[in-house]
């Protein structure tokens, strides 16, 4: 008798645009006598289309503009005086995200995509360190708030903030894995991340580094079950992130996100 493995799907996020005047006008009128903005109207609906994925990811690049805020210091995006930070605003999109859905993590950029600059430290790796540790202490902050663990959206693959960041509760996500610099990431992390339609580079990546997790994006039934040829069924998950028609683009992922036995 066939036998179905059910595979866990895994959000690196949601972008969500900008709502209409109507929508933003109907959503405030649910949220009388609490603090609420724009960043988070977009991060419910971030999470509105996710209640069937395994491990759900409030937020995503967009998130980047309210964790800008959290950095003392700068000035425009420019560090012009001693660093530091202010968790009191993420924190509180903590406990509003872990009160709507238990078990969820936050996307966000990874520090390179913020742009930040220099213009007190004088010296880049220094600097660059600084802003690193900085992340860390806020992803403290909101782990210490109920969040499970961050996703950081990454562009490069950076050594000092891998170094500094990437573990079991911080997983750096390559949105363009073909021009990603995979074997840098995979000394500092235990899950690769790779399209379905790549799946032919697991083998040897997963041969030459320790991997303990093997996240394929947006797979058919079919690649999972090809992954299986090298890798345990218990190490495979589906993984999604949905920059446009994300409430069917969750329900699809979860809906094929099986191995046939």
């Amino acid at each position: 008798m066939a036998r179905r493995i059910t595979i866990p799907v895994r959000s690196f996020g949601s972008e969500v645009g900008m709502p209409t005047v109507p929508e933003l006008t109907g959503w405030l009128k649910g949220k009388r006598g609490e603090e609420a903005d724009l960043t988070t109207y977009r991060l419910e609906r971030s999470l509105d289309a996710q209640e069937e994925v395994a491990v759900p990811a409030a937020g995503g690049v967009f998130y980047g503009e309210r964790w800008r805020e959290a950095f003392q210091g700068m000035a425009d995006g420019v560090l012009v005086d001693e660093p530091g930070i202010d968790p009191s605003a993420v924190t509180a999109d903590a406990r509003l995200v872990c009160a709507k859905r238990k078990g969820a993590w936050f996307s966000l950029p990874a520090p390179h995509l913020l742009g930040f600059r220099d213009a007190y430290m004088g010296d880049v790796e220094e600097f660059s360190e600084t802003i690193a540790t900085s992340y860390a202490r806020l992803a403290r902050e909101m782990r210490d708030a109920g969040v499970q663990g961050h996703i950081l959206v990454a562009d490069t693959a950076d050594a000092i903030e891998l170094e500094v960041l990437a573990g079991r509760k911080i997983l750096f996500f390559p949105r363009s894995p073909e021009k990603f610099d995979l074997e840098l990431l995979l000394e500092y992390q235990g899950a690769l991340v790779l399209p379905a339609k790549d799946l032919a580079r697991a083998q040897d990546l997963m041969e030459r580094f320790r991997v303990r997790k093997l996240i394929l994006l947006a797979p058919e039934a079919k690649d999972l079950a090809a992954a299986t040829a090298f890798a345990d069924p218990d190490m495979i998950e589906a993984g999604g992130y949905c920059e446009d028609g994300c409430p069917d683009y969750w329900k699809r992922l979860v809906d094929r996100a099986f191995i046939a036995r």
